[in-house]
């Protein structure tokens, strides 16, 4: 009789115990048909990291609006391993709170699961909707994109335009157009979970800006801009998407147009801004990069300088140079001068901060001195090119 009881009793467990275990076995199944996934990690140039400058960006140019990651195995550019597109303000909002942010992608190679290899992560950030090109948005292979060019968009059609009018602002809602790489990268298993082994990818901006800052002194007739312009052969009507370390860091196409490009139209209505002592707005080599560009901001706070600009242009291998056209007086028969302007050293490599600054102080002349606010040097070094961020 006990032996009876004792095997109801077993059963009764068991039966209990089923719905248990088929909801183990449930999620041991789902467990091991969970997609694939590997794990990026993203973050935005005004990030506290180590720079040459603390330029800080306005709003607009620091925020991302749109971002997009392509993985695939290195060396073998024909294989995607995984992408991912993010074109909403609760998707990016980590990265743009915190100016980093981690992605777990899905892999679109199952089979890389099984055998991690080396990969390639490329991330393009506001380069839809026409804002950075007009390239293929389905790419598909490294090779492709390796070759992949801004040839078009809000920062590059003015190359395109019989004016040739640079770009002076940052379309609302579309940002600056950013990039960045991360070659040849390792891939290790942590708990069942695919992590890209050190390749913490860097986005940075692929356009650089100058500042036009000028002043005269009291006392003096007023001066009026006529426009500045860019000399010809200085900027290329296409630029590459990321760097390459294995090559000279600026990446551009083509050969140089042999065209003017209008910078600033000018103002023939308002004089510049006339103080006390334009030469204290001098860059002077006692003051840091930084702390000339603070200088600077505080005269244009004390409506002590006047700005024009910013101006926003693709990177160039040229040491830019330009002309200021000028005049003194409000007459208006007065005679147009000029004052050439050139980068003391270095190249227009994407992403730097340049500013030219002019005064007058008489003899109907425009003391023009500049300043790369992040310094570079005339042949970059190669392949650890550090590329600042403002």
């Amino acid at each position: 009789m006990m032996n009876i009881m004792r095997y109801r009793c077993f059963w009764l467990r068991a039966l209990f115990l089923l719905p248990a275990l088929l909801m183990l076995c449930v999620s041991c199944s789902d467990d091991s048909e969970a997609e694939p996934t590997l794990n990026i990690y993203v973050y935005a140039p005004d990030r506290p990291v180590v720079t040459r400058g603390e330029i800080i960006p306005t709003e607009e140019e620091a925020h991302i609006h749109n971002l997009q990651i392509w993985v695939f195995r290195s060396g073998d550019p024909s294989k995607m391993v995984a992408s991912l597109t993010l074109k909403t303000e609760s998707e990016l909002q980590g990265l743009n709170q915190n100016k980093s942010a981690s992605y777990s992608i899905a892999l679109s190679d199952r089979s890389f699961a099984e055998r991690p290899e080396p990969v390639d992560i490329y991330v393009l950030a506001n380069v839809l909707d026409n804002n950075g090109t007009n390239y293929n948005e389905s790419i598909n292979s490294g090779a492709y994109i390796e070759k992949a060019v801004f040839n078009g968009g809000h920062f590059f059609n003015f190359l395109k335009h019989p004016a040739y009018q640079a770009v002076t602002t940052v379309p609302a809602g579309k940002g600056v157009p950013l990039s960045g790489v991360a070659r040849a990268k390792s891939v290790i298993d942590r708990n069942n979970v695919l992590h890209v082994n050190d390749a913490n990818v860097k986005l940075v901006r692929t356009v650089s800006k100058i500042r036009f800052v000028l002043s005269s002194l009291n006392d003096l007739d007023p001066v009026f801009i006529d426009g500045i312009t860019l000399d010809r052969q200085m900027m290329y009507q296409k630029e590459r998407f990321f760097l390459d370390g294995d090559h000279p860091a600026y990446w551009v196409e083509g050969t140089p147009f042999d065209q003017e490009v209008l910078l600033i139209k000018g103002d023939k209505v308002n004089p510049i801004v006339r103080n006390e002592d334009p030469t204290v707005y001098a860059y002077s080599s006692s003051l840091s990069d930084e702390s000339y560009e603070a200088l600077i901001n505080e005269g244009v706070s004390k409506q002590e300088l006047t700005e024009f600009g910013p101006v926003y242009l693709p990177e160039s291998d040229k040491r830019l140079s330009g002309t200021i056209a000028f005049h003194i007086g409000s007459d208006s028969d007065t005679q147009t001068l000029y004052a050439p302007f050139s980068m003391a050293t270095g190249n227009f490599h994407r992403n730097q901060t340049w500013l030219p600054y002019a005064y007058y102080i008489g003899s109907s002349k425009l003391e023009v001195n500049t300043v790369n606010v992040v310094d570079w040097e005339e042949v970059d070094p190669l392949p650890n090119h550090e590329v600042p961020n403002w």
